[in-house]
C-alpha cells in the first residue's frame, strides 16, 4: 500500500507558482520570437514598399517618355503624310514627263529616214519603224516578237547567205561592240534584193547586253554612182593605155639610139620621161584592175601552180631593189615544189604588191622575210615580214581601202598609188582566202599574212 505524500498548503502554492512562472516564461519567449518575426516581416515589407515605390516612379517616367514619343510620332506621321502626298505628286509629274520624253523618242525613232529594228536580249524584235517596214516589205504585226534572223535573208556580195555567227546583230550581241558593214544585201518579200549599209549597236545595262538597235539604209543609189564612176575610170584608163604605151615604146627606141645618138643631157631628160611614163602605165593598169574588180568583170582562171617556184620568180624580179638597199632577205617554202590551184597571174600580183611594199618601205640595211607554209591540209599561208616603217596604229583600219597611203610612208615615197593593197585584198577574198597584218609599233616593221585554199576555186568570172 502506497503512501500518499502529505504537503503543506504553502508548498502547493509555491509549486503552482513555479509552474505558472515556467508557463509565463514560455509564453514570453514565444512572444519574443513572434515579435522578431513581425520585425523581420515589417522590414521586408518596408523593402518591398521601397521597391514598389521605385517601380512606380519608373513606370511614371516611362509613361511620360511614352507620351513624349507618342506626340513625336503623331508629328512625324503628319509630316510623312504631307511628304507622301508631295512625293506622290512629284512621282506623278515625273512619270508624265518621262512618258512625254519616251513618246518623243519613240516618235523620233519611228520617223527617222533609215530603217530601224530593235531587239531584246534574246534577239526578238520589239520595235520596227515605218522605213524598215517599207524597205523589207513587211508589216509591224508580222515581225514583232520574232527572231531578227527569221524576218529577212541577209546575203554577202557573192550572194551567199550570211551565217548566224557572222550576222551583224549576233556579233553585236555576243561581243558587246558596235558592228558596221556595207557589203550586205537584204531580201524583200518578193525575193528582190537591195544593197544595205548596216550599223548594229548593243544596248548595255550594268555591263550586260539587254538588246540591240539595228539601223540600215538602202544604198542602191550609192552603188549606182560607184558603178558609173568605176565605168568612167575604166573607160578613161583604156583610152590612156594606148598613147602611154606608144610614148613608152618610142622613149625606149630613143634611149637605145634607134633615132641616133643622144647627148648626156638629152638622155637624162628622156630617161625621166621614160620613168614617169612607166609610173603612169602602172597607175593605169592598177586603175583597170580596180575597175574590173568593182564591175565584176575580173576573171579568175585557176590552174595547178607551183607556188614556191612562183615566189622565187617574184623575188628574182625584186632582187635589184633588194640588193640596192642592202636588205638582208630570207626565203623559205615548206616544200621544194608545192602545187596548188590558183590563177598564177593573180597570185603573182598578190606577192609582187606585198613584197614590193616591204622593199620600198624598209630602210637601207633592214631585214625582209618571205615564208610559205601549210596552215592545215586545206590552206596555205604566205607570210611577208619586214623591219620597215610600220603602220601607224590609228590608221590600221584604213590600210586596205582604196587610194589610202599611211602618213609615214608618204613622207618617204611620193610615187605610190594607194591601190596595191586594195587590189590584193580583193583578189585574195575573191579567191576564197584571207589577208591581215600585224604592226604593233611604228618604225618596228610590219608582217602581212595571206591564207589561200590549196584546192583553189573553180574557174569563173567574178
Amino acid at each position: 500500500m502506497n503512501k500518499i505524500p502529505i504537503t503543506s498548503p504553502s508548498e502547493d502554492i509555491i509549486l503552482k507558482l513555479k509552474v505558472l512562472a515556467a508557463e509565463k516564461e514560455s509564453v514570453r519567449r514565444k512572444l519574443a520570437i513572434a515579435a522578431q518575426e513581425k520585425e523581420s516581416v515589417r522590414r521586408k515589407l518596408v523593402v518591398t514598399a521601397a521597391k514598389l515605390a521605385a517601380t512606380a516612379n519608373k513606370l511614371a517616367a516611362t509613361a511620360k517618355e511614352k507620351e513624349v514619343v507618342r506626340r513625336k510620332l503623331v508629328v512625324t506621321a503628319k509630316k510623312l503624310k504631307m511628304s507622301h502626298k508631295t512625293l506622290e505628286e512629284k512621282v506623278l509629274e515625273r512619270t508624265k514627263s518621262l512618258e512625254v520624253v519616251r513618246a518623243k523618242e519613240r516618235a523620233i525613232l519611228l520617223s527617222i529616214g533609215d530603217g530601224l529594228i530593235a531587239t531584246d536580249e534574246n534577239g526578238k524584235i520589239i520595235l520596227i519603224n515605218e522605213t524598215a517596214e517599207r524597205l523589207l516589205g513587211k508589216k509591224k504585226e508580222e515581225v514583232i516578237g520574232k527572231i531578227y534572223s527569221e524576218i529577212t535573208l541577209l546575203e554577202d556580195e557573192q550572194g551567199t547567205p550570211v551565217i548566224l555567227e557572222k550576222h551583224p546583230v549576233n556579233m553585236a550581241m555576243t561581243k558587246g561592240t558596235k558592228t558596221t558593214g556595207t557589203t550586205y544585201y537584204n531580201m524583200r518579200n518578193d525575193n528582190s534584193k537591195f544593197p544595205v549599209s548596216i550599223t548594229v549597236t548593243p544596248v548595255i545595262l550594268a555591263g550586260k547586253v539587254i538588246g540591240t538597235i539595228k539601223v540600215f539604209r538602202d544604198i542602191t543609189y550609192e552603188h549606182e554612182i560607184d558603178k558609173a564612176k568605176t565605168e568612167f575610170v575604166s573607160l578613161v584608163s583604156h583610152q590612156l593605155r594606148t598613147p602611154l604605151s606608144t610614148v613608152n615604146w618610142y622613149a625606149e627606141m630613143l634611149l637605145e639610139g634607134d633615132a641616133g645618138e643622144l647627148n648626156i643631157k638629152q638622155k637624162k631628160y628622156l630617161d625621166e620621161v621614160y620613168r614617169s611614163n612607166r609610173r603612169m602605165v602602172e597607175l593605169v593598169n592598177a586603175l583597170l584592175d580596180v575597175s574590173s574588180l568593182e564591175l565584176g568583170t575580173f576573171v579568175i582562171e585557176p590552174i595547178s601552180t607551183d607556188i614556191c617556184k612562183l615566189a622565187r620568180n617574184v623575188i628574182h624580179e625584186q632582187k635589184p631593189q633588194i640588193n640596192a638597199r642592202k636588205i638582208q632577205f630570207q626565203f623559205s617554202c615548206y616544200k621544194e615544189s608545192s602545187f596548188m590551184r590558183a590563177d598564177p597571174k593573180l597570185l603573182r600580183m598578190v606577192m609582187q604588191n606585198i613584197l614590193s611594199n616591204s622593199v620600198k618601205y624598209t630602210p637601207i640595211g633592214g631585214k625582209i622575210g618571205l615564208a610559205i607554209s601549210l596552215v592545215d591540209k586545206k590552206n596555205i599561208q604566205i607570210k611577208v615580214s619586214d623591219t620597215g616603217y610600220g603602220i601607224p596604229r590609228k590608221q590600221h583600219s584604213k590600210i586596205f581601202t582604196k587610194l589610202f597611203r599611211a602618213d609615214n610612208v608618204r613622207e618617204n615615197d611620193t610615187d605610190g598609188t594607194g591601190l596595191g593593197l586594195y587590189i590584193v585584198k580583193s583578189i585574195v577574198e575573191k579567191s576564197g582566202g584571207k589577208i591581215w597584218f600585224e604592226s604593233p609599233h611604228e618604225n618596228r616593221g610590219t608582217t602581212f599574212y595571206v591564207t589561200l585554199p590549196i584546192g583553189g576555186i573553180t574557174k569563173n568570172q567574178q
